[in-house]
């Protein structure tokens, strides 16, 4: 049910921007039948009639742009407005279905099936009272001083995306009529411009990893839409995610910080430059299709040209979503330097432990302070604060990497993780081995149960050792010692996973000593 709210928010979403189009195409067209033609060739009531059609388009996208926005935002009003836009929905089926059958027309069908469909669905999904509630909604954008984002920003992409689009199959939709090309259907129109997404959105990621591997990065991650392939626990995993159907991402760590920031900087721009390059191809493809083997392929290639240009242009306006920077938002911190260069250098220091035998105490410790004084909130802002207290416990230096995991602790709730189980697991193991505080260990542990699906990885057991064995459980907490274990000499032999490994060890020699030294009071006391 979830998914299908989010479904029908991104076709109210839909329906608003074309009845904007459609009331501006309206106008124009008034516009231009006034000025070409004279009062003899169309009786003056057309005028009056096109002229309130156009007044009413706006009225009519008002309803499924309200519903769109209230769901946005979250607003009370939401579900309302969506039961409101599916009623209209089902009106506009059921007229345009009567108006097919008295004007034995049927080319417009598919558009009143869509309609009424979106509407039926629209109705089940919203009906129940708290449905609204539970829809989808972007979270809160955190934007950091300095970052290059903005909500004028955010907002100027989205006009110059659509202004793309619309210029782009305007344009080959008159070119088309000139060349006497077949037009596809509505159906057939929907499904080749989702292809040409899927595709652009392919080359685009092929670009950025093209770019990284002839830079010296390693490829640990790779999205397509909902594709996505990525290492995780050394191995390489697929996944199906629904909630991001749009978009892609690679994830590249490099062995070397040698000249990080112009790698970084090439890496990034290989994917602008591909869907430039799909512009320039697939136009000029569809441009010579006449008389040619892919001419019936024209309408692909024209859509597949105006996704390239928009992709090209939008990727390189510096955006901020929920979680993740735009490619043009990465571009300029890399290039303005300055505490943006330590956040940088920082993360991908951590990353190439994943691919080389540097350990965590072996990280730049100041370099990650620096940063994470700078970024003081979000996401980021924790994992630099996590990041500085693994290496501190790595390195014996216990009370600073507490100190430094309460700070990471304060930012879990502003934070937006697509693993936050990994998350939480290092926060029990913290709590129960190094802090001996079995309230907030509890609390994290509880936060795991609370996802779902989990994966019982060599952490979740790490987590779940400490925790059973500073309860007093030993038995279960040797059982869950020695999957944990067992998994985590599976794990390659990178520094990350021998620290991994070096925690197995300690809570084995902790498993191992007398249980009265274990719980002493004044040793709790001490190290607490």
């Amino acid at each position: 049910m979830q998914l299908l709210r989010r479904v029908i928010q991104f076709c109210l979403g839909i329906e608003a921007v074309g009845m904007i189009g459609s009331f501006a195409l309206q106008l124009f067209t008034l516009y231009t039948l006034k000025t070409q033609m004279t009062d003899d060739d169309l009786p003056p009531y057309a005028y009056t009639i096109m002229f309130a059609v156009a007044l009413i388009l706006p009225l009519l996208g008002a309803i499924p742009t309200m519903a769109w926005w209230t769901l946005r935002k979250g607003k009370p009003s939401a579900r309302r407005w969506t039961l409101a836009a599916s009623i209209l929905n089902i009106l506009v089926m059921a007229s345009g279905i009567q108006a097919a059958i008295l004007m034995a027309r049927a080319r417009a069908l598919p558009i009143y099936a869509a309609c009424g469909a979106i509407g039926i669905l629209g109705l089940v999904a919203f009906w129940r009272k708290d449905a609204a509630a539970q829809a989808t909604t972007p979270p809160k954008v955190l934007r950091l001083s300095g970052d290059g984002t903005s909500a004028v920003t955010d907002y100027t992409s989205q006009v110059v995306s659509f202004v793309i689009l619309w210029l782009s199959f305007r344009y080959w939709r008159q070119w088309s009529d000139a060349q006497g090309l077949e037009q596809p259907g509505f159906v057939g129109g929907i499904l080749l411009f989702q292809a040409a997404i899927i595709l652009n959105t392919f080359i685009h990621e092929m670009g950025h990893y093209v770019a990284g591997w002839a830079s010296g990065m390693i490829l640990r991650r790779f999205q397509v839409g909902p594709l996505q392939w990525a290492i995780r626990n050394g191995k390489w995993n697929f996944q199906f995610l629904m909630k991001e159907f749009y978009g892609g991402a690679v994830g590249m760590v490099t062995p070397t910080l040698d000249n990080i920031r112009g790698r970084e900087a090439f890496l990034i721009m290989g994917g602008p430059v591909a869907s430039l390059a799909v512009w320039a191809i697939a136009t000029t493809a569809a441009l010579g299709a006449k008389g040619h083997s892919w001419e019936p392929y024209w309408a692909f290639l024209s859509m597949c040209a105006a996704m390239g240009w928009a992709s090209f242009v939008t990727n390189l306006i510096p955006l901020k979503s929920a979680a993740r920077y735009s490619d043009g938002a990465q571009l300029y911190q890399l290039v303005k330097g300055g505490e943006w260069a330590h956040f940088h250098i920082a993360f991908a220091m951590v990353a190439s432990s994943l691919v080389t035998p540097i350990r965590p105490r072996d990280f730049n410790v100041s370099t990650i302070n620096r940063a994470a004084d700078f970024i003081t909130q979000g996401e980021r802002g924790l994992l630099l604060r996590l990041f500085a207290c693994i290496h501190y416990l790595d390195a014996g230096r216990v009370p600073e990497a507490l100190a430094s995991m309460q700070s990471a602790e304060g930012l879990y709730e502003q934070s937006i993780f697509e693993k936050p189980q990994d998350i939480c697991a290092e926060f029990v193991f913290i709590n129960a081995f190094h802090k001996r505080d079995l309230a907030a260990a509890e609390l994290w542990w509880q936060r795991i149960e609370s996802l779902g699906k989990t994966d019982r990885d060599a952490d979740y057991w790490r987590a779940r050792t400490a925790l059973l064995w500073l309860k007093g459980e030993r038995e279960e907490a040797r059982a869950a010692w020695e999957r944990g274990d067992a998994l985590a000499k599976k794990l390659p032999a990178a520094g990350v996973y021998e620290g991994t490994r070096a925690c197995f060890a300690k809570l084995r020699a902790a498993l191992d000593a007398p249980s009265a030294l274990a719980f002493d009071p004044m040793l709790v006391a001490v190290e607490a």
